[in-house]
């Protein structure tokens, strides 16, 4: 029997939630599963909204599940996979939890960039939108002006 962990879709329409398991690869995606290894939001944007038992998603790992691409990426995003690989390298943990808080912080810087970025781009739209519309209101007041001065 092969083992993969991969997301099982619940939630309603348009407004999808899935629960991270583990499941055997012949099983139908919202099959009965071996077990519930944690939970993923897609429709929260703010945070990562994903929980996750480290412990026994690494235990089925260690027994040769392999996780889908999509749940590779999600324990991607929220670390877990950069702090496995630090456990592998020999680190105690203390300097594991350093550099998982060094990566943290990093996370975060990125996250505050891109939001700078996104917010820089709105406003040079918006100010390109007004420029465009007061070039349009002075194009349009000559317009009207002329026709005026004609029939008098």
């Amino acid at each position: 029997m092969s083992v993969k962990i991969r997301l099982q879709r619940l939630g309603r329409k348009k407004r999808p939630f899935y629960r991270i398991v583990a499941i055997d690869s012949k099983k139908r995606r919202d099959g009965l599963e071996i077990e519930r290894l944690g939970w993923y939001d897609p429709i929260v944007k703010d945070d990562l909204s994903i929980k996750l038992n480290e412990e026994r998603t690494k235990s089925w790992i260690d027994k040769g599940a392999i996780p889908s691409d999509t749940v590779k990426s999600l324990m991607k995003k929220s670390g877990l996979s950069y702090k496995w690989h630090l456990q592998s390298l020999g680190l105690d943990n203390d300097q594991v939890a350093k550099k998982m808080d060094e990566w943290e912080r990093v996370q975060e810087q990125k996250i505050e960039l891109l939001k700078q970025k996104k917010e820089e781009k709105k406003l040079k739209k918006q100010k390109e939108l007004e420029q465009a519309a007061r070039e349009a209101a002075t194009e349009e007041a000559p317009a009207e002006e002329a026709p005026a001065e004609e029939a008098a």
